[in-house]
């Protein structure tokens, strides 16, 4: 008896274990697909810095090219 017991209780604490898991994947994946507002802010500030280096690099080029020209 004290075997079906234990067994009982084993099968019991495996379900709850496999439910966890299911749900917290499930939830994982749910958030995982929604960008989130620190994400959204993130990209907006990698891409003010490539712009800001695009930039940076055409200002470089046009000093450049006037200096070849006046030389």
């Amino acid at each position: 008896m004290k075997k079906l017991i234990s067994n009982l209780k084993s099968t019991q604490s495996s379900k709850f274990l496999v439910a966890f898991f299911v749900i917290a994947s499930a939830m994982f994946a749910v958030t995982a697909c929604e960008k989130g507002p620190a994400e959204k802010a993130g990209e907006s500030i990698d891409q003010g810095v490539e712009n800001t280096k695009d930039a940076y690099q055409e200002g470089v080029e046009e000093v450049q090219d006037e200096m070849d020209d006046h030389s």
